[in-house]
């Protein structure tokens, strides 16, 4: 907007009016226009508009002078440097000398303005602010003088205090001059309060030297002040100052926390004289109590040599009352008459002043700071405050009982790990999984830390104390009461389950509660407990008070506490009707939420949350009532309403959501037939949608539709849905692949009469994927589902047709080796699939063509014929796992020559297809194996053959200890022929070939599954080798550990925890590299990541030890032109880091620590494959939010490591070497340091963020910085 200069000139004429209204207004109007214009004011007019602002400061209209302040601040950032600079230090001449009565004015406005400025003015502030606030805070003998230079010195150190001017000041005279202002007695407290803010605000940009001298300074005259007054202000002013500097202050609590501890012992000890003098005693102890605070938080390592003082003194001080006498007796009465003032079991002296509240509260915030920051010591913690910390639920200040509710919800949060799935965020389908209405896992409790039982033996003595607390007449303390329920029920629900009918009466009267915070609270402890619920008659017997509340709640005005209420009831129906054969008689309370329900799916003008909520609300109960007679008709006439749901752009999700949920139950829901078309057709035209998510459900919810409806679903609709799922069947998307034949699968199970229409969309599509080098996982596992049940329909898809097909290697010929070898794998896998689905004519044809194909190609060198050799034989031994085939003639003899083919691949198949053949005729082929390893080993030249057999044998017990065979298991096949295997794979535990010693190490790990006491025998006379030519033996004993931690009890692997450990120090590299990829292994296992929580100091150590470069492990390799170092140690070292990776994952507690950042440290400076887990490393440790506390203070040393290797790959780039992986690298630094940022800003790091802003002057790297991700 162009501003016109006569308006200006005007509107400062009207400034000048003596009427203070057309002053205010023209003011104002200025303002506007100079802020909203795209023009600069010419330098004399910018004068000219300063000039009058500042005459209206001194204007007597009151509200003339706030609008000037507020306008100047705003109007001067729009003029030139030379402007602001001026206005700068008139303003600050203004504060030492203007006139008294208008300078608390003329310093709000410099505040304001210094608020206003941007960091590109830092150093203007600095050469006009800085100098002159100094001098009036130095040399001016006026105290009002010397209280508003200090106000807006402390607004211009939080604005401005980086700047490197303040760097090269003399900070130690800033600090003297700020302290000398504390000195006098008589001190004014306005003054001396923002002089120690003041002080507070310095100490975080002072250097390491001027800090410590500050600090030294502080302390000597904490010990030297003799009146109570005077040491509360130095006190005072070293919690302001270890709030500000954070981790920087650790170094000197060898000296302030045995002080400060004293100080508060002798505070409160003799807490019973009458000199008045207790208020200043309570204030002091608030002081320290806030630095101890602090140095809990920040400096966890430095503190811990105190923490046994400090619990002992905090216990004492939650506690502290001095005022108020307790006779002892009839303590459980005090709440049912509490009217907050009074308690019948004591008195109350002075209340009005008495602050020893303040004492309790700060003792509070110390304990909540421990539970926070020392996750280590939980079991202590939870050992000596939890019940102390019950018993104060009857605290007397309102304000301080609502911190004791809050402290213990956070001792609650840090007893578990909280899973992050959500009461609609089912699993994977699982049919028939335990109780329960619905073919899916239930939800279960948040997992309990093994230090969170010492605070569940507690909690039926909390849950009585908040119930008496929630009949208490405060509004606040019941409110208080109830949020800390809401918590225990998110937290431990299986646990508060037992007490729910202790506190029922209450938590209904919460529901009914005028305050909707106390009603959502009471709705979600409901919610949460239904959620997981163990015992149904609990809420069974609620049934007929609840119910009727819920219903209430969806006619409330405010919108949450409708949605709240409709969760609740979609989650307790349940617990209504725990399984499909026991429903409950209160399951009618449900009856009347359905017209609820039908009016919130009709309403357009409500909430979105509120529509959501009903759309899953309607899912959970029509998923248990949905098959009941009385429920009928209800159901019915919410299901148009749903199926508009489905078709509206901003519900569909939520309602597919809701269908999905009706189609897992166990219950078969007759209503649902007749929408089945619609809602066939609405699902399978959005997955045209350009969404991949929306995608992705509505293939998933069609999955569950057919699979349950398929059979009752229109024959047109199921042709649509497989006609639009024909394009997404590719290898470009194996997920959305899996789930479209996965609806092709399902409706050749309940709907046969389409399988002319599957096989004319689908086969051709699954075929072409069947040849893709990239498919794996699930969607393999759903196509071989879906040729075993194309296979049944020999009418439409004759089986020569599926085996031409599948057997055409063509394909793969232009392919690498490897991906080969998947392609005809996968081909094998399909055609076994096949094959064993069909009749047993067509099984014995096809298993004698494929056997006539091995002797025909057999010994063919031409590629073509060597590929179907290969597919032959892999196809007779993925049969063999489905059926027994040693009885076809010439069968096993046909695998036992191929292990002498001259070609590798053809010997690799043929032992790969004996061991699964075996799988499937264990009571004859298993002997014949064995038989075979043991006559190779007897052969001189046998070793190579062995090899193979041992192969063929580790497939066997590999798919043997995870499938069943009949009514018994294949392990129970294996467990005679134990005795016989062992020795064999003690034997070549010793083999020279590792390919070999792997074979060994996986067939014992699986073998420990079958027979546990004789393999931990040949386990641990291996692993007890001490000899040095051994070595091979311990490694591939060692190894075994981690094959078994995979498949294992923990039991299993607890007797090789010591033989474990003991190879972390072998001297030998391979053993210790085994050892540290078992350790690994067991540390992310579910079941047996426990074994090694007492070991980790030990693991630590060693990793500590092998991450290191040692110079004897590099050698040097002679290439002719010229010489090329090879590093043997670099294997151990990623090894190692990847295990402190892992042992973060599953103890961060114990692992956490700066220590971490040392291990850290040093890979950086390693190769770039160790610095990328360095990176991840560091990642892990800052997502950590107990753990960011304990590391702030070693981030300043990252920012050497990061500096060299970002300067590395930024002049690789430059010099267009190696571009590609520097700009990998440069991308890794860049998400490493992402993570980092927050951490160092928020404790204002200032060597780190220096180092970032100096690193984003790069161009390179603020471009890959602005485009990396945290994650």
């Amino acid at each position: 907007m162009a501003m016109n200069p006569s308006s200006v000139s005007q509107l400062l004429e009207e400034m000048d009016n003596w009427d203070k209204d057309k002053k205010f207004m023209a003011a104002s109007d200025l303002t506007q226009e100079v802020t909203l214009s795209n023009q600069v004011l010419d330098l004399h007019l910018q004068k000219r508009v300063c000039s009058a602002f500042l005459k209206q400061l001194e204007d007597p209209s009151i509200d003339v002078q706030g609008n000037a302040v507020k306008c100047l601040a705003k109007i001067v950032c729009k003029f030139q440097e030379q402007q602001i600079g001026e206005v700068l230090g008139k303003l600050s001449q203004l504060v030492l000398d203007g006139k008294q009565e208008v300078r608390d004015i003329y310093a709000t406005c410099l505040k304001g303005l210094l608020t206003e400025l941007p960091s590109s003015c830092s150093a203007l502030a600095c050469q006009n602010v800085l100098p002159k606030m100094l001098h009036g805070i130095t040399s001016n003998p006026s105290i009002e003088v010397k209280e508003e230079c200090t106000d807006v010195f402390h607004d211009f150190l939080k604005r401005f205090g980086d700047n490197r001017v303040m760097q090269w000041s003399d900070q130690d005279n800033m600090a003297q001059s700020l302290l000398n202002l504390l000195k006098p007695k008589q001190s004014k407290t306005s003054l001396r309060k923002k002089v120690i803010a003041c002080i507070g605000a310095l100490s975080s940009v002072l250097a390491d030297r001027q800090l410590d001298t500050l600090m030294r300074t502080l302390l000597s005259d904490v010990r030297s002040a003799s009146a109570k007054a005077e040491k509360q202000k130095y006190i005072q002013c070293i919690s302001t100052v270890s709030r500000n500097v954070g981790f920087r202050i650790g170094q000197h609590l060898k000296e302030i926390a045995p002080l400060f501890l004293q100080i508060v012992v002798q505070a409160t000890q003799e807490d019973v004289s009458m000199d008045g003098d207790n208020e200043k005693d309570h204030e002091v102890v608030e002081n320290c109590l806030n630095a101890f605070e602090v140095f809990v938080l920040r400096c966890s390592k430095e503190i811990a040599p105190h923490l046994d003082e400090l619990c002992s003194v905090i216990t004492n001080l939650i506690s502290y009352d001095p005022n108020f006498y307790d006779d002892g007796d009839n303590q459980d009465t005090a709440m049912d008459d509490d009217d907050g003032d009074f308690d019948d079991d004591g008195l109350v002296d002075s209340d009005d002043d008495d602050n020893s509240w303040k004492v309790r509260r700060a003792a509070l915030k110390v304990l909540e700071a421990m539970v926070k920051g020392l996750p280590d010591r939980l079991d202590e913690i939870y050992s000596k405050f939890a019940q102390p910390l019950i018993a104060r639920f009857n605290e007397r200040e309102e304000s301080v009982k609502l911190d004791v509710f809050g402290t213990f919800a956070e001792m609650a949060q840090a007893a578990v790990i909280k899973n992050q799935s959500s009461p609609t965020n089912f699993g994977a389908l699982q049919t028939g999984v335990g109780l329960g209405m619905l073919e899916v896992e239930r939800a279960s409790p948040p997992k309990e830390r093994p230090t969170a039982q010492q605070l569940i033996a507690v909690l039926p003595s909390c849950i009585a104390q908040l119930n008496r607390q929630m009949r208490s007449k405060a509004l606040k303390t019941r409110q208080g009461a109830v949020s800390l329920l809401r918590t225990l029920s998110e937290c431990v629900p299986q646990h508060l389950e037992p007490n729910l009918p202790q506190v029922k009466d209450e938590l209904l009267k919460a529901i009914k509660e005028t305050n909707s915070s106390m009603r959502l609270d009471a709705l979600m402890i409901i919610r949460n407990l239904a959620e997981t619920f163990a015992a149904p008659g609990v809420y069974q017997q609620l049934a007929p008070q609840l119910c009727p509340l819920f219903l209430q709640c969806c006619q409330d005005s405010y919108y949450k506490s409708i949605a709240q209420a409709l969760n609740a009831a979609g989650l307790y129906v349940y617990a209504l009707r725990p399984t499909p054969e026991s429903p409950s008689n209160e399951l009618a309370e449900m009856l009347p939420v359905f017209s609820v329900l039908k009016a919130k799916l009709l309403a357009t003008d409500i909430d979105q949350e509120v529509k959501e909520s009903a759309l899953e609300c309607l899912g959970h109960i029509v998923a248990c009532t949905g098959d009941l007679p009385q429920f009928q008709a209800a159901v019915q006439e919410c299901l148009p309403s749903f199926v508009e749901r489905i078709r509206n752009e901003v519900t569909r999700s939520t309602a597919i959501k809701s269908l999905k949920t009706m189609c897992i139950s166990k219950a078969i829901i007759p209503p649902l037939n007749q929408i089945l078309a619609s809602v066939g057709k609405n699902l399978s035209q959005y997955l045209s949608q350009n969404s991949r998510s929306f995608r992705q459900q509505c293939l998933d919810a069609l999955v569950h539709l057919i699979r349950k409806y398929g059979g009752n679903m229109p024959n047109d609709t199921l042709t649509q849905i497989l006609s639009d799922i024909e394009p997404y069947i590719t290898d470009t998307d194996l997920y959305i692949t899996d789930l479209c034949v996965q609806i092709a699968v399902q409706a050749l199970t309940t709907a046969p009469q389409v399988a002319p229409t599957v096989v004319q969309k689908c086969v051709p599509a699954v075929l072409t994927v069947c040849r893709s080098p990239l498919l794996q996982g699930s969607a393999l596992d759903s196509i071989l589902n879906f040729l075993s049940r194309l296979a049944k329909h020999r009418d439409h898809c004759p089986f020569d047709s599926l085996r031409q097909e599948l057997s055409n290697t063509s394909v793969v010929a232009s392919a690498q080796a490897q991906a080969q070898r998947h392609v005809i794998g996968t081909l094998a896998k399909g055609l076994a699939a096949v094959i064993s689905s069909s009749a047993p004519d067509v099984q014995q044809a096809a298993v004698n063509h494929f056997l006539e194909s091995v002797k025909k190609t057999s010994g063919n060198p031409a590629p073509e014929a060597m590929q179907q050799c290969e597919l032959s034989l892999l196809v007779l031994g993925e049969t063999g796992k489905y059926a027994d085939l040693s009885a076809v003639p010439g069968f096993c003899e046909v695998l036992l020559m191929q292990l002498d083919s001259p070609q590798d691949e053809v010997r690799l198949a043929a032992a790969l297809a004996l061991g699964y053949a075996t799988v499937g005729a264990m009571g004859t082929l298993l002997k014949v194996l064995i038989d075979n390893v043991q006559q190779a080993g007897a052969e001189a030249s046998g070793q190579k053959k062995q090899y193979l057999l041992l192969t063929s044998l580790r497939e066997v017990i590999a798919i043997g200890v995870s499938q069943r065979h009949g009514a018994i298991s294949l392990a129970e096949h294996l467990k005679p022929h134990v005795p016989r295997v062992l020795p064999i794979l003690s034997q070549y535990a010793d083999s020279q070939e590792e390919s070999v010693r792997n074979v060994v190490s996986e067939s014992l790990g699986y073998l420990l599954v079958v027979d546990q006491d004789a393999v931990l025998r040949v386990v641990t006379a291996l692993v007890s080798k001490r000899d040095r030519e051994s070595w091979r033996m311990r490694a591939a004993a060692v190894a075994s550990v981690r094959n078994a931690a995979k498949h294992c009890p923990a039991s299993a692997v607890l007797p090789l925890k010591d033989s474990l450990l003991t190879c972390l120090s072998d001297e030998e590299l391979q053993v210790r590299k085994a050892a540290l990829h078992s350790v690994n292994v067991i540390c992310l296992s579910p079941t047996c990541a426990e074994i090694l929580r007492a070991h980790t100091d030990l693991i630590f150590e060693r990793i500590k030890e092998d991450s290191k470069q040692k110079p004897e492990l590099i050698r040097e390799v002679d290439l002719g032109p010229f010489k090329h170092k090879v590093d043997d140690g670099l294997p151990l070292r990623k090894s190692a880091y990847s295990v402190c990776t892992s042992l973060l994952a599953a103890y961060p507690e114990q692992i956490a620590s700066p220590a971490l950042i040392d291990v850290v440290l040093q890979g950086m400076a390693d190769n770039e494959d160790v610095q990328v887990i360095c990176c991840q490393l560091l990642q892990d440790l800052c997502s950590l939010s107990f753990a960011a506390f304990r590391i702030v203070g070693r981030v300043g040393d990252l920012v050497e490591p990061f500096d060299r290797c970002i300067m590395r790959c930024i002049k690789q780039v430059q010099a267009k070497q190696q571009v590609g992986r520097a700009m990998d690298m440069l991308r890794l630094y860049a998400r490493t340091l992402k993570v980092v940022e927050p951490l160092a800003e928020a404790n204002q790091h200032k060597v780190f963020m220096d180092f970032m802003s100096r690193v984003m002057k790069d161009t390179v790297f603020a471009q890959v910085y602005e485009h990396a991700s945290s994650g």
